[in-house]
């Protein structure tokens, strides 16, 4: 069965009317197929960490992020996630729609969302520099690698990050960054989920292996999953661009983390997982294929599966990751 929010803190109600806040805040990408959400928003409960905003100049700006540490009993290091929202977006709202803050609360890992910079002309809609997508970043090529990498390094200072299990989450615009950090900052990220995005680095200069999940809807017509030109909607606000085929990314990683050739597959709902195993070092490469599904983030009751609780627990944050049955 599919992994559901038993570590979380939403309801099946709340996970209902959390839709809108998947599609329009997690994202800040405009919803254009039929399975985007719209509703009103819904406040997630109160983590019961320590939250603070921490501010950066790298490259000559000063940059921010949202951190939020879990309560803990010791100072043993712990595993740091971070979620990168989509172009439009922003930290707060990424915090408020993936609701990982409160998972990290119940499993003991340190949560972190950094905000990127202006898109385009509307304040607090935000995107980064990817290669090609989005906005002011890419024409302004704001290094953005540089700016994860003295976040990793900052939180390092004042927390007790383990080294060994930095993992990144993006969606979108910041699924892209998440691959292009994997290939830029070798032996610093462990793994990377990738919701949505795609593998738009055209000279990917990965060394060793890294884990890497992906998730995208068949339906999705921003990101699109067969690869091509984003859809004019979005390519109004943010420019026209691109995206690689998801097969060129699983056809990368599984090369770079030299997988077997015979991955495992399983169907639940419309929800295929395909496992590849026998990879080096013990890195694993998974992809999650959703039926008709659009250019959201997913939860349960929209699309069969929960990225957020699936995600912790691919990477080892929370219990054991569940299997799809057949």
């Amino acid at each position: 069965m599919l992994p559901d929010r038993t570590r979380g803190f939403r309801t099946p109600a709340v996970l209902l009317g959390a839709l809108a806040v998947v599609a329009a805040l997690v994202t800040g990408c405009a919803p254009v197929t039929a399975h985007d959400a719209s509703g009103p928003a819904v406040v997630a409960a109160a983590a019961t960490g320590a939250a603070v905003t921490n501010t950066l100049t790298v490259g000559g700006l000063e940059r921010s992020y949202l951190l939020r540490t879990p309560v803990r009993a010791s100072d043993d290091p712990m595993p740091l996630l971070i979620v990168i929202h989509g172009a439009g977006g922003n930290a707060d709202r990424a915090e408020l729609a993936t609701g990982i803050t409160q998972l990290s609360d119940a499993d003991g890992f340190i949560v972190a969302y950094p905000n990127g910079t202006q898109a385009a002309d509307i304040p607090g809609e935000l995107s980064w520099n990817a290669g090609v997508c989005c906005g002011r970043p890419v024409v302004d090529q704001i290094d953005d690698v540089a700016f994860i990498a003295a976040t990793i390094a900052d939180i390092s200072e004042k927390e007790p990050v383990d080294a060994s299990r930095i993992y990144v989450a993006g969606f979108s615009n910041g699924g892209m960054l998440a691959h292009r950090l994997a290939c830029e900052l070798p032996g610093r990220i462990a793994g990377i989920a990738v919701v949505a995005g795609a593998l738009n680095v055209s000279d990917c200069a990965a060394e060793g292996v890294t884990s890497v999940l992906m998730m995208h809807g068949t339906g999705d017509l921003t990101v699109p999953y067969q690869g091509g030109a984003t859809n004019e909607r979005t390519a109004k606000r943010f420019g026209t661009w691109t995206n690689a085929p998801l097969s060129r990314a699983v056809s990368f990683w599984t090369g770079q983390d030299a997988c077997g050739s015979s991955p495992k597959t399983s169907e639940k709902n419309g929800v295929t997982r395909t496992t590849y195993e026998a990879c080096a070092d013990g890195a694993k490469v998974d992809v999650i294929t959703i039926r008709d599904g659009g250019h959201i983030w997913p939860i349960e009751t929209k699309s069969g599966i929960d990225a957020s609780t699936f995600i912790t627990e691919y990477f080892g944050l929370g219990k054991p990751v569940a299997t799809l049955a057949q």
